[in-house]
């Protein structure tokens, strides 16, 4: 193997010497080849060579070549499915290879390392105000709640903390607990977020430090620049800091100037004092005193009146513009920048309003219009028309919008109708995707499927495979596809089945794994089944499914083996299957089942790990039990989830969450609920409901309170629902509320419209443009046979051969012509207006007229008679998720 930034370990005294050095290193030990290994490692490569620029240096030793080193991490059981890091000759931490999937979670991973002293992980409120008081008048903290270790987010807050640690102070969470005081109405428990917490010149030790929201682009360039003009002054003063102002020279903010002469010094200092809290980090605050500029500095600025005064830079302009009037009070002034920062200029189109509520910089609006022009139009040529066919199908407006960017095939092979029964034959398994290239559903799973062929790239066999039915009709058609799209598995030369999963390269991917291992898997000693307990086959493989099916028998038990590998086989693609027919489990001690048994594991859920099968020996009744006990005892309720959670026929029992105390106190009581097994007929789910959820819009469906956490009975099949309206719901109170529910003593607090799914918009009516096509026809159709007419008696005669009064035919020709084109113009346009494909959606917009509302110019928040900046009105609302850019920025 050949890498070229990672550092290829010959010897043992190499590796020694690596894993003695100061600063941290890290040390891949291969011994045998596993899966995903070779894309691993191409990533780790890559990793190297940014890990130098913080001292980490990452080392390959091949356990194999360097068979006669006595390295006893090469014989160490799993090692081959970690990182090792040390420091100092001392191992710090195992990270797993199933976490290390990318540039990004193997950088962010190891710069944790890097940084464990400076940058701690604090997973509790309590842990947070600790920090927060330790730091108290020394350091302002940038707090930061990221999903996951490993994410690209999690990776540039880590760049940025490398950089700047020493002059700020900074911490990690993962769990939304820690900063479930920090309110801001955007924040949502799957997004990434970033707080300033102000204790620098903070000293009450009983209260929390002041704090905004990062509410920039999350990118490296962005966040570096952001934090960068955290180290600028305050105020800064000219000319005594000199007339190179930081903030504009950057040119990363607006900037306030405050002139004042000696009369009016401590007025004006005080004003622009309150002003920079207020406009923290979007407006840079300047006091210029004009007594000691020279000419030409006032030149510059553009200075011309008395005292004080007030004017604001607005980045790109090329002079301020400065507030007319008297001075007034603090709000006039922030009215005025607010109104200047709002006000559009002629290279600032599509800027939004702000208000003290919502400050943004200019560099965001303009990065904001940067990608409004890329993704909206450049679609679209300079000769084509403005309003463009979209549809509805959001699947199909997903499929148009990344049409530039086309699947990755490259590692599926194509079949025709010669390499299609070849393949089939001489290959142990085969997956292969009937799609049409027109059609968007198999054009959306095309892209899934792409990403699965690179997840198994390392797999000789190659088994994804695909055919174009547009192209190879008569393959297709003697498979009998007739669904679109179709992926059908065939094992030695034979179908085995469709696939039923979703449409997700994760299934698909966890689908062949599945297919390539024996399943049922033989579990030979108690070893074995220990082993599968904790989620390891016995080739040492993770199981890669949440659901594992184990049969406990021993010898005596042919029929129930026989009825098992039977079931198995049915639902080999769906789950794990395994079995000991020894009766080992029998000589575990303390374990929890019984020889024989048939156990349904549940290794996600921590409520209801585990089922026991106590139905009779019969293939179909076992094999519908283990498709029930599949589903967690109180899942999310999701996309993924919903069609199994339906077919179930049991009303929903549905808890609407927040992020607050409240909703984790009433997830308890909920989950006791569904430990105890009362309610065996009901499903009970959870749902996230915070503001702009989908559960918070399903939640407003059934209860306009919009009241949260809330508990929800509905039962889709009537068409009902209710809501429990307890103050303080406790586990005795729900259970009754529930009975009482099940047992008609309570009347619905809601009845759903009966509908029917239909299309949101009109179709094309094809029949009228089959008439329209014949009509068509038949126009051409007489105008050949009027050129054979000519041909036959010459220009001027009819096909009898009469001559002809031209004028008359001309003025009924003119007439019957102008008739016919308004009828077609007019058909055209009725059929236009009520196609669904008639008016520009999905997001699109015109070049004029750019979506988003103009927001209301409001002032900031009132404190003690002054206007300052707080949690929220420091915050921005939310950003728009955009595609992160590549940018070099310099630390």
């Amino acid at each position: 193997m050949q890498f070229q930034h990672m550092k290829k370990i010959l010897d043992e005294s190499e590796l020694d010497n690596l894993r003695q050095r100061n600063e941290v290193s890290a040390v891949y030990y291969y011994k045998r080849d596993i899966p995903r290994l070779k894309g691993f490692l191409k990533e780790l490569d890559k990793t190297a060579e940014y890990l130098k620029l913080y001292g980490v240096e990452v080392g390959f030793f091949d356990c194999g070549i360097l068979h006669e080193a006595k390295e006893p991490k090469c014989n160490e059981h799993n090692a081959e499915f970690q990182i090792f890091t040390y420091r100092s000759n001392h191992v710090l931490l195992e990270l797993g290879l199933e976490t290390m999937f990318d540039v990004n979670s193997i950088m962010s991973n190891i710069l944790q390392l890097v940084l464990i002293h400076d940058v701690p992980i604090l997973q509790s409120v309590e842990e947070r105000i600790e920090y927060e008081n330790k730091y108290k008048g020394e350091k302002d903290i940038l707090f930061t709640y990221q999903k996951a270790i490993g994410t690209f987010e999690h990776r540039i807050f880590m760049e940025v903390a490398f950089a700047y640690h020493d002059k700020f102070k900074f911490a990690v969470c993962t769990n939304k607990q820690a900063v479930q005081d920090l309110k801001d109405s955007s924040f949502s428990p799957s997004e990434k977020s970033i707080y300033v917490l102000r204790c620098k010149n903070w000293t009450e030790k009983d209260l929390k430090c002041p704090y905004f929201k990062y509410s920039k682009k999350y990118d490296l360039a962005t966040l570096a620049n952001f934090v960068k003009s955290l180290t600028y002054p305050k105020v800064f003063m000219m000319p005594s800091d000199g007339m190179e102002i930081p903030f504009y020279q950057d040119k990363g903010l607006h900037v306030g100037y405050f002139f004042y002469n000696k009369d009016s010094k401590d007025t004006v200092l005080s004003a622009a004092s309150d002003t920079a809290d207020a406009f923290f980090t979007n407006m840079g605050i300047v006091a210029v005193d004009v007594d000691r500029l020279s000419p030409e500095e006032k030149v510059e600025l553009d200075f011309h009146g008395s005292f004080p005064a007030v004017a604001c830079h607005k980045r790109n302009m090329e002079k301020p513009v400065f507030m007319e009037g008297n001075w007034g009070k603090l709000q006039v002034i922030h009215q005025f920048l607010i109104g200047q920062l709002n006000k559009q200029d002629s290279h600032e189109s599509d800027v939004q309003s702000i208000s003290s509520d919502d400050f943004i910089s200019s560099e965001d609006m303009d990065e904001d219009s940067e990608q409004f022009n890329e993704q909206d139009f450049e679609q679209f040529g300079d000769d084509e028309i403005e309003e463009v066919e979209t549809q509805d199908d959001a699947v199909a407006e997903a499929v148009y919008q990344s049409r530039r960017k086309l699947p990755q095939v490259d590692l599926i092979d194509a079949l025709t109708d010669k390499t299609f029964p070849t393949t089939i034959k001489n290959k142990d398994l085969v997956f292969v995707l009937f799609y049409l290239p027109f059609d968007d559903k198999s054009m959306a799973f095309l892209y899934a499927y792409a990403d699965a062929s690179k997840e198994i790239e390392s797999d000789p066999a190659r088994p994804l495979t695909r055919v174009n039915c547009h192209d190879w009709t008569d393959v297709c058609g003697n498979e009998k596809i007739n669904i679109y799209p179709t992926m059908r598995m065939y094992r030695n030369g034979k179908m085995l089945k469709d696939y039923k999963g979703l449409l997700d390269s994760k299934a698909v991917v966890t689908t062949v794994k599945l297919l390539n291992q024996s399943n049922p898997v033989n579990l030979v000693d108690s070893t074995s089944i220990m082993d599968l307990m904790n989620g390891v086959l016995p080739n040492s493989k993770q199981v890669v499914t949440e659901t594992v099916v184990m049969a406990l028998l021993d010898k005596s038990h042919h029929t129930e083996l026989k009825v098992f590998k039977n079931v198995a086989s049915q639902l080999e693609d769906t789950m794990t299957f395994a079995y000991n027919n020894d009766g080992a489990a029998s000589k575990i001690p303390d374990f929890k089942f019984k020889v024989p048994s048939i156990v349904v594991l549940r290794r996600s859920d921590i409520l209801k790990p585990h089922v026991v099968y106590i139905g009779k020996l019969e293939v179909t009744e076992m094999k519908d039990f283990i498709i029930k006990a599949s589903i967690p005892s109180m899942p999310e309720l999701t996309v993924e989830w919903f069609p199994a959670l339906y077919r179930q026929q049991k009303p929903f029992v549905i808890l609407f969450l927040d992020e607050y105390q409240e909703s984790a106190r009433l997830k308890k009581v909920m989950e006791d609920i569904v430990i105890s097994s009362k309610f065996p007929m009901l499903q009970f789910v959870w749902m996230n409901a915070d503001p702009k959820s989908v559960g918070r819009s399903v939640l407003n469906e059934y209860d306009k309170d919009n009241r949260v956490p809330e508990i929800c009975y509905v039962d889709l099949k009537k068409g009902i629902v209710f809501n429990n309206k307890d103050e303080y719901p406790v586990e005795d109170t729900v259970s009754e509320w529930l009975t009482s529910v099940m047992n008609e003593k309570i009347e619905p607090s809601k009845v759903l419209e009966q509908g029917d799914w239909k299309p949101k918009k009109h179709g094309y009516d094809f029949l009228s443009l089959i008439d329209k096509e014949n009509e068509r026809k038949k126009k051409k159709k007489q105008r050949n046979q009027g050129e054979r007419i000519v041909e036959e008696h010459g220009v001027g005669f009819d096909k009898d051969g009469r001559e002809i009064n031209a004028e008359e035919e001309r003025v009924k020709a003119e007439t019957k012509n102008l008739d016919s084109e308004e009828d077609e113009i007019r058909e055209e346009l009725v059929a236009l207006h009520k196609t669904r494909l008639y008016k520009s959606g999905g997001g699109r917009r015109h070049k004029d007229h750019p979506e988003g509302s103009e927001g209301k110019v409001t002032s900031p928040p009132e404190v003690d008679g002054k206007y300052k900046a707080t949690a929220d009105s420091a915050s921005h609302q939310g950003q728009k998720s955009k595609e992160h850019k590549s940018k070099h920025t310099e630390l």
